[in-house]
């Protein structure tokens, strides 16, 4: 078929554009840990960019639309093209894709799951690979659960520098496990599992404790423990009523405290306790305490900075 279009790669993804049109195309990248993720605009934003994404073998895109569109999808010899409503979401094996024709504007949030950490999920959960995702190598689906998902890490476009590796990994085995199972042929036999042992949760936490500023992988920290990846992340929730990272996030609010007792500058606390900056510690500070640092501050009898 002839191409009328020209080409822009983002992220190995070849997307075609008309020629004669005044949307522009806007990318924003999202690369953490495990995840990497985009936020594709076209037509609502009057910037171009071309982030760097990191490299990666055998992998879909997982799609949620922000807006009705309709796209012209040439993937492994076959052609695709139909409407795609506000709140789908597409599952799109790049790694067959010819390219994609942006056909309308659009705005979607593209999460890659590579094949490679689909097969870790299966092995860590001692269940045979996907071999699947979806119906077709083009598949859409109506799915509120996706949904949810894409809005829980869609801030962080905004700040990525914000996004810690534990909260990354929790993400993506999140999602992973749920496409894997709800869209895949991913068999869960998981027995129930119980809580971490008082030697394996001590070491968690005190591991956590030392990464606060950095942090630290899901997987390293189940290994840490001799434990599976999922059964870590069970584990710890049972045990403590918290994901890891959650935890990590109230052990770094702690630290915030004590600092601001001491009489620290706001900037100086954020660094010293794993936040990104002064914000990041305030958007944090206010979610857990429900008071700015400066309010919580002034509430202890001290002068803000």
């Amino acid at each position: 078929m002839t191409l009328n279009v020209k080409l822009v790669e983002v992220a190995t993804v070849p997307i075609g554009l008309p020629h004669k049109t005044e949307l522009k195309l806007s990318v924003r990248g999202l690369s953490c840990s495990r995840l990497i993720a985009a936020d594709v605009n076209y037509g609502f934003k009057p910037t171009e960019s071309n982030p760097d994404f990191p490299t990666w073998e055998g992998a879909y895109s997982i799609g949620v639309h922000f807006n009705d569109e309709r796209s012209e999808v040439f993937l492994d010899g076959r052609y695709y093209s139909h409407p795609n409503r506000k709140g789908q979401t597409h599952f799109l094996y790049v790694s067959e894709l010819a390219h994609i024709d942006f056909t309308t504007a659009r705005h979607t949030q593209e999460v890659i799951l590579q094949r490679s950490f689909m097969r870790e999920i299966a092995d860590d959960l001692e269940v045979p690979h996907v071999t699947h995702l979806g119906n077709s190598l083009y598949h859409m689906t109506d799915d509120p659960v996706l949904r949810r998902l894409a809005l829980r890490i869609y801030p962080f476009f905004d700040a990525p520098e914000t996004m810690d590796p534990l909260m990354a990994d929790h993400y993506m085995w999140s999602l992973g496990i749920y496409l894997c199972a709800h869209y895949g042929d991913l068999a869960i036999r998981r027995p129930i599992v119980g809580g971490l042992s008082t030697w394996q949760e001590r070491l968690a936490k005190d591991v956590i404790e030392t990464s606060l500023v950095g942090g630290i992988g899901l997987a390293e920290l189940a290994q840490l423990c001799g434990l599976r990846t999922s059964q870590f992340a069970h584990g710890f929730k049972r045990s403590t009523g918290v994901a890891p990272y959650e935890w990590l996030l109230r052990r770094r609010i702690e630290r915030a405290k004590e600092s601001l007792l001491w009489g620290h500058k706001l900037s100086e606390v954020a660094l010293a306790c794993g936040f990104a900056d002064e914000s990041h510690l305030t958007r944090m500070f206010r979610r857990l305490v429900g008071a700015t640092p400066g309010k919580w501050r002034t509430g202890k009898g001290l002068a803000p900075h």
